[in-house]
């Protein structure tokens, strides 16, 4: 940790006398995306979601799993109409 670094200790207010930097939380995409099996059935819903941000981000998160159900998932997101997503799909599988 440093003076200034994102999200570590005193980092909202690196110092005294300063303004308070934004500090955002953790996504919860960011702790699955730590795990190498994760639960599946509960995410795959996130493939339905309407912001390509989201299904993308989902690509990202359980592409490295070793669980059952993410090639299947990945398959149906390989199709996706937004060509972030399907360039997701493409990165994690060449991994």
């Amino acid at each position: 940790w440093s003076p200034g670094s994102r999200c570590g200790p005193g980092a909202c207010a690196p110092w005294a006398g300063t303004t308070p930097a934004p500090c955002a939380p953790p996504t919860p995409s960011r702790w699955f995306g730590l795990r190498r099996r994760g639960p599946v059935d509960l995410l795959a819903r996130l493939a339905a979601h309407p912001d390509p941000g989201v299904r993308a981000d989902l690509v990202w998160t359980v592409g490295r799993w070793s669980t059952p159900g993410v090639a299947d998932l990945l398959d149906g997101l390989a199709d996706d109409p937004h060509p972030r997503v399907r360039e997701a799909v493409a990165a994690v599988r060449d991994r």
